[in-house]
């Protein structure tokens, strides 16, 4: 019998779930689909903890064992699991949307990712915490402004409540981590006023019991886990 998909992640108490999070909440998606996620020690190095439960070659994370392969990068793991194991929920959309869908998982990252420019700075370690916001935050909040308005135009015009017409997909986990992430640091302003449509959309995917249980995750003591973040034996 071969052996469930295995995540591997760690988080630290008191900090957001990193990139790992659009992962396990997919798998979380995928109904009666067995998974487990391998939560490791914060603060130790993470090949050799990887070693222990399968892991060959990897050191980064997440990485997804599933079938013999070490799959890194949230977009690719996230991709490749709604392909193989969320064909029953549509979790790639149609094949009319696979370049939509595509598009949209690229969009989760390039819609956070701090301009090259500004790269130097950030890596500044003589500049306070002050410094950083003015030099390096602040300039980015139109790029990150521009993205919201890239959301809102979307559902604007499609009136859709998720990104894809077909309904819930890969797409809107890995969108909805940048979302939801970058709001919650205050660096991404989803306003009532000038964004209802994407805000009601972010609050619509934290409300997915899928979203919810991905969130249990983000407490768990290192050791195996199971579906729902129950401790495998």
């Amino acid at each position: 019998m071969a052996s469930p998909p295995r995540l591997f992640h760690v988080t630290v108490p008191g900090f957001a779930q990193s990139r790992a999070f659009r992962c396990i909440w997919l798998l979380e998606e995928l109904g009666d689909i067995d998974f487990e996620v391998c939560m490791l020690r914060p603060g130790e190095p993470y090949g050799p903890q990887m070693r222990e439960h399968g892991v060959v070659h990897s050191h980064k994370l997440p990485t997804l064992l599933m079938d013999g392969q070490e799959i890194s990068e949230s977009g690719v793991i996230s991709q490749i699991v709604a392909e193989r194991l969320g064909k029953r929920q549509c979790l790639f959309g149609t094949t009319e949307e696979r370049i939509e869908v595509l598009q949209w998982i690229a969009m989760a990252e390039t819609a956070i990712t701090l301009r090259v420019p500004l790269m130097p700075t950030l890596m500044d370690r003589d500049l306070s915490r002050d410094e950083l916001r003015d030099r390096v935050v602040d300039p980015m909040r139109g790029v990150f402004s521009a993205t919201i308005d890239r959301f809102e135009a979307h559902f604007e015009d499609r009136q859709n409540d998720y990104l894809l017409a077909s309904g819930f997909s890969v797409a809107d986990t890995t969108c909805g981590w940048s979302l939801h992430t970058f709001h919650n640091w205050g660096i991404m302003d989803l306003d009532a006023g000038k964004s209802p449509l994407t805000l009601a959309y972010l609050e619509r995917l934290r409300a997915r019991a899928a979203f919810k249980r991905a969130e249990a995750y983000g407490v768990a003591a290192p050791g195996l886990y199971g579906k729902g973040c129950l401790p495998v034996a």
